[in-house]
């Protein structure tokens, strides 16, 4: 009898509310609690919340790619000056190889310098003692000449003999002691003249032939002379050239060192720059680790975040439940049907919120409600097209809700376009307004296996 009396006021209940607006507020505060009231400005800044660290999860994966970039740069940057260094070494190799060479050929040219050296000391003391003897040779003739003279006087008779003498005499200048010894004898003995003169031609004949042998030495002497006054200009010549290698080798040697101070810079520079490459790799780790540390630091809040979220949603969606459970009986006694049972949730593969068991006029049926937070038309489409998959039916049945099916969906903020499309499959669209679209015709129950057959 009660539950009559409760039909009969709501719908008087219902059109009071519609004629006088400000008593929504009124009557939601007397029949929602606080929490319900809340959800809508909870939901708002979780939803900001959420943005805010959507937002810094792109910002921290932006910093990510930088530093990776940034980390990707700097090991090219290592690697490149790597390569640099070890083509300074191997110019730095080559130079201390060339210069070891240069050291080596240089100690050969002052070795050779030196034995030229030691040759012209020699060539100079050979010279030295050709002079000595010519000088010999020349006081020797000069000997000679002043006995001739002698000679001469002492045999005026013998102008004959003497004349041929004094002829073969000019042509020889070398025999001075012998013809010393002869000039004696033929003073000592005028009166053997022709013995002695006979003698003297003789001696003559000999000093002759030792005249040519001197003249024959000296021909030899002065050849020997010019061949070595040739080497004197050849050794002077090659002196001028060594001393011409010595001076480009200096210069050479001063442009290696002048190179060598070069590749000493570039390599202290070298080795200064990879001192601050290291350094702006250490303040690089640094800042990385420093960035690890944050986002570990963030990712603890937005696991933390998450966990909350899941809270929430876990509470809000189970208020949204609640909410929908209320409006849809609400709306199943305002159209005559009895509540057979208490609401119940179907946990399965696609779980069903709420299923209530209600009857009228005879005919028992399950209303099946799907409940959302936020519903848009895909939410619509996709609860029609499991309530009408015949397998879904089965294990609905198969979980003790047999059918048929009253078909709802319930959302807390409800799209533009969920409207047409509740209509177009036949679901009954409910807010928290009230109904907005009735629902369709009653979904059969399943088939069972031996009706398929």
């Amino acid at each position: 009898m009660k539950m009559q009396t409760d039909t009969l006021d709501i719908p008087l209940l219902l059109r009071l509310i519609e004629e006088n607006p400000e008593w929504r507020a009124l009557f939601r505060r007397a029949l929602l609690s606080d929490d319900i009231l809340e959800l809508p400005e909870l939901f708002r800044r979780l939803s900001a919340h959420v943005e805010a660290i959507a937002e810094s999860q792109w910002q921290i994966n932006e910093v990510l790619r930088e530093l990776a970039e940034a980390q990707r740069q700097t090991d090219e940057s290592v690697k490149a000056l790597a390569e640099a260094q070890r083509r300074s070494e191997e110019a730095q190799r080559r130079s201390e190889e060339r210069l070891d060479r240069l050291e080596a050929a240089v100690q050969e040219l002052a070795e050779a310098q030196r034995q030229t050296d030691e040759s012209v000391k020699a060539l100079a003391e050979a010279q030295r003692r050709s002079e000595e003897r010519l000088d010999r040779l020349e006081a020797a003739v000069q000997e000679l000449a002043e006995a001739q003279r002698q000679t001469d006087e002492s045999v005026k008779a013998l102008a004959e003999a003497q004349r041929r003498s004094e002829e073969r005499l000019d042509r020889l200048e070398a025999a001075v002691q012998e013809l010393a010894e002869a000039q004696r004898q033929t003073d000592e003995s005028v009166k053997a003249l022709a013995e002695a003169q006979r003698r003297s031609e003789e001696r003559l004949d000999r000093l002759e032939a030792a005249v040519q042998e001197l003249a024959e030495a000296q021909r030899r002497t002065e050849q020997r002379v010019e061949e070595l006054a040739e080497a004197q200009r050849r050794t002077e010549q090659r002196v001028e050239e060594l001393a011409e290698a010595q001076r480009r080798t200096e210069q050479r040697v001063e442009e290696l060192a002048e190179a060598q101070r070069r590749s000493e810079e570039a390599q202290r520079r070298t080795e200064q720059r990879v001192e601050e490459l290291a350094e702006a790799q250490r303040r690089s780790e640094e800042a990385q680790r420093r960035t690890d540390e944050r986002v570990d630091v963030l990712a603890q809040k937005v696991d933390h975040l998450s966990v909350e979220v899941n809270n929430l949603r876990r509470t809000i969606g189970a208020t949204v439940e609640e909410e929908a459970e209320d409006w849809v009986m609400v709306l199943l006694e305002q159209k005559g049907y009895q509540i057979l049972e208490e609401p119940r949730q179907v946990r399965m593969d696609g779980e069903v919120d709420v299923a209530i068991p209600a009857a009228r006029d005879g005919q028992a049926l399950w209303a099946v409600v799907e409940a959302k937070t936020r519903l848009s038309r895909r939410e619509i489409e996709d609860w029609a097209n499991r309530m009408r998959s015949e397998g879904f039916r089965q294990r609905l049945a198969q979980h003790g809700v047999p059918g048929p099916y009253l078909v709802y969906i319930y959302g807390l903020r409800v799209d533009a376009a969920c409207d047409a499309a509740a209509r177009r499959f036949g679901i009954g669209l409910v807010t928290g307004r009230g109904e907005r679209v009735p629902p369709g015709p009653l979904l059969p129950p399943a088939q069972s296996e031996g009706e398929e057959n």
